[in-house]
């Protein structure tokens, strides 16, 4: 059980970082920077610590809103859980910029935010699928 947890913050830093160098205008940085660098910057303890908290929203908050959100997701043939992992990625956003957790802050530039959450819980998303597909393999 606890390697299962370890793989799984490993694997929810791994797609952070790669939601950060896909997404220019989403980055994680250092709570002093005040725009995103060109280069995507890797700090093993930022992206653990938001790995736990991804963690602890996937297990807190998203069954909640999965059961909220169960007939438009039957509706939209589970399209809709993109929506509710945008969700929990901008409830990710918001906690790790407003509790001072570490140097870490993640910047979102440009003006639809919303849609950033989105595509960042598509790569997400994709990247868990495949993770998920490779241990089992």
């Amino acid at each position: 059980m606890l390697s299962r947890i370890v793989l799984s913050i490993i694997a929810n830093s791994a797609g952070l970082y790669v939601v950060d160098y896909f997404l220019s205008n989403l980055c994680f940085v250092e709570r002093a920077a005040v725009a995103c660098p060109v280069k995507p910057e890797f700090n093993l303890l930022a992206f653990a610590i938001a790995a736990v908290t991804l963690g602890l929203l996937n297990v807190s908050i998203k069954p909640f809103l999965k059961i909220i959100s169960l007939p438009i997701t039957f509706l939209t043939a589970g399209l809709f859980m993109f929506v509710v992992n945008g969700i929990v990625f901008g409830l990710l956003v918001w906690i790790l910029n407003t509790l001072d957790l570490s140097s870490l802050k993640v910047l979102i530039e440009g003006q639809n935010v919303f849609l950033t959450y989105l595509y960042a819980a598509i790569i997400l998303g994709l990247f868990n699928i495949l993770t998920h597909w490779l241990v089992r393999k």
